[in-house]
């Protein structure tokens, strides 16, 4: 190969590593800016209402500070973050409609403000929040009712859907199950077939069948599911699915308004079931 050539070939070396270079910081922008559109985008949403009623974004624990920039609230409670149990403010990371909640929490926790749902009409379930402020500051076990509280809310919806009944709060769920012995580090699974019968309903225990789930939803059985890490949940939640639509199922979420919205066919979650109960008036 004579010495030309070997230039030649230097020379079109290096073009190549310099356009991949450029290529790759290219990228390296595109993605930084986007991030940074990601966040402004939440924040816009944000700062105009003072509050983030509707709000349901993901993002990481570690986008709380980037947020405290602009968002006064977020900002108190980062300022003081190791007052606040840390899985709590995973929680809020991961939806920030919990944002009143968490800016309140050292003033209420342990405190419980009413003691009806509020207007309920027999068959129809209401969506319960666990971090509700009528209840979510009352203590559940060793922490608050919107870290520990997805079983009782969840059952809390079932029964004033089938009964009607609106003075059956979930935080009088949870100083039921505590005092009788279902509380095990969070709602044990036989409060769903033996606790709840308190209340006039029966549960039963499913199998993770398709078929069965829509049979009993169809029957007029709403039902709870308990979660393993998925869409719903990064360690264990429970959620209430109330029928079906179009073929997916009604989800009544108890720690988000955001999945509460949306329709989630069984194909999408069966995965991430681990046990399976339905209800019904006794």
């Amino acid at each position: 190969m004579n010495r030309n050539r070997k230039r030649k070939i230097k020379r079109n070396l290096k073009k190549i590593v310099l356009v991949f270079i450029f290529f790759l910081g290219i990228g390296w922008i595109i993605k930084n800016k986007y991030y940074d559109f990601k966040l402004e985008k939440i924040i816009e949403e944000i700062v105009p209402f003072g509050e983030i009623d509707y709000l349901q974004k993901e993002v990481g624990i570690s986008d709380l500070e980037a947020l405290a920039n602009k968002n006064s609230k977020i900002k108190k409670i980062m300022e003081n973050k190791e007052s606040y149990p840390e899985v709590l403010l995973e929680m809020l990371s991961r939806n920030l409609d919990m944002l009143d909640y968490v800016d309140d929490y050292l003033d209420n926790k342990g405190q419980v403000f009413d003691n009806t749902i509020g207007n309920v009409t027999k068959g129809e379930y209401p969506l319960l929040l666990q971090y509700d402020k009528k209840w979510g500051y009352g203590i559940y076990g060793d922490e608050v009712m919107a870290i520990n509280g997805c079983g009782p809310t969840s059952m809390a919806i079932i029964i004033a859907g089938l009964t009607g009944r609106n003075d059956i709060t979930p935080y009088d769920i949870a100083n039921y199950a505590f005092n009788n012995g279902y509380y095990q580090g969070g709602t044990s699974w036989s409060f769903f077939v033996k606790g709840i019968k308190k209340y006039g309903v029966i549960g039963t225990e499913l199998p993770l069948s398709k078929s069965r789930m829509m049979a009993e939803l169809e029957s007029g059985h709403p039902i709870i599911c308990s979660m393993g890490k998925g869409y719903f949940t990064t360690t264990g939640h429970l959620i209430t699915i109330v029928g079906v639509k179009n073929g997916e199922f009604i989800v009544k979420d108890p720690n988000s308004k955001e999945r509460s919205s949306k329709l989630w066919s069984y194909e999408k979650i069966a995965n991430q079931i681990r046990n399976i109960w339905s209800f019904q008036v006794a």
